[in-house]
């Protein structure tokens, strides 16, 4: 990549996050007293919004649990009435209640005899197998259901323990608003202020970010063709491709693509991955990184560590939130069957993604 063409990138990415850093806001002659209570604003905003999300998975959740601990009476009553039945029928082949079928087998004294004895036997082996292969079906249903059920009750738990503490967190953060708004010298106008950075996370940055990730995951699956566009990209090395991409071509490649995505650029750094935008007035930085994961399948996926917006850093529960809406993961098999990668890694501008041919 020419020297001069990345020192624009990062000249770039260095203005936005200068703009929307602390000193912007210090700039506008925000005192840290007053930027922490805008910041805990978001936090609280952020923290409701989980919140609400998890009160309403723990319904759907509930109600699941409902309706499977009825298909499952129901499931152990079928079950319980096929194992009745096949119990009577292996109990028929020890006690002898089907020997007149056999001994008539042993005394046929024509051709129309000895037809008619093997339909009948034909009728009573079948019959008696689609008992017993009916209860066995009905038995693995009913195992599979219990653990399934086990399973939404774990689940349950967890989403419950997790409303807990976001709840401890929220009360957390509303006290340190209550607390500095107490102490500051006008608090009408911070208070003021603090009700527009909401509205204006809500009704604008929030938008914003879902509309950079919204397409970023929808191009992320097209960047086989890059790799298509370019074979310098990939190199071998026996039976081992490795594909190397540069920051300026990932920024060219996605915004090619996407016209949602125009000012918005990553930057490879060491170990870390930057990216932000700019609109509006509005900006938005993360930071994070590539790191090659193999359940539920191989895959070379996107992990965020951090969001801010105008500067203001967003709770953990936000970038959980981006994490579980957009997958921004790369799939080495969509370029090749049975190709997987094996490491990853991101230094001065390029990032190298090895990759082998089987397990």
């Amino acid at each position: 990549m020419p020297n001069r063409k990345r020192g624009l990138i990062v000249v770039a990415l260095g203005c936005l996050l200068l703009h929307s850093g602390a000193s912007a806001e210090n700039a506008r002659g925000i005192p840290d007293e007053d930027r922490r209570v805008l910041e805990k604003g978001l936090t609280v905003y952020e923290l409701d919004r989980e919140i609400g999300r998890l009160a309403d998975e723990d319904k759907r959740l509930n109600a699941q649990l409902q309706e499977m601990g009825q298909r499952l009476e129901q499931t152990a009553r079928l079950a319980e009435e096929q194992r009745k039945k096949t119990e009577r029928i292996i109990r028929s082949y020890y006690t002898g209640q089907r020997q007149s079928v056999w001994l008539a087998a042993l005394n046929v004294h024509s051709l129309q005899d000895a037809l008619y004895v093997w339909d009948q036997l034909q009728l009573l082996l079948e019959s008696d197998n689609r008992t017993i292969d009916r209860y066995m079906s009905d038995y693995r249903a009913l195992k599979s259901a219990r653990a399934k059920l086990e399973e939404e009750r774990g689940k349950l738990a967890d989403t419950r323990n997790a409303y807990v503490a976001e709840k401890e967190k929220r009360q957390a953060a509303q006290k340190e608003i209550d607390r500095l708004l107490a102490s500051a010298t006008e608090r009408a106008r911070l208070e003021r202020e603090l009700e527009a950075t909401r509205q204006q996370w809500e009704e604008r940055g929030l938008p914003l970010f879902q509309q950079y990730f919204r397409a970023l995951a929808d191009v992320m699956p097209k960047l086989p063709e890059l790799l298509g566009q370019n074979s310098k990209l990939v190199s071998f090395k026996g039976l081992a491709p490795k594909v190397t991409i540069g920051d300026e071509e990932l920024n060219k490649f996605l915004q090619a693509k996407s016209p949602s995505l125009t000012g918005f650029s990553f930057l490879f750094g060491h170990n870390v991955i930057t990216a932000g935008g700019q609109t509006d007035g509005m900006s938005i930085t993360l930071e994070g990184r590539y790191v090659v994961v193999n359940k539920p399948v191989n895959a070379v996926r996107f992990t965020i560590d951090s969001l801010t917006f105008n500067g203001y850093s967003l709770p953990e529960s936000t970038v959980r939130s981006i994490e579980r809406q957009f997958d921004l993961s790369f799939y080495p098999n969509k370029l090749m069957p049975f190709l997987y990668a094996s490491e990853v890694n991101v230094d001065n501008g390029v990032m190298t993604v090895q990759l082998k041919i089987g397990r």
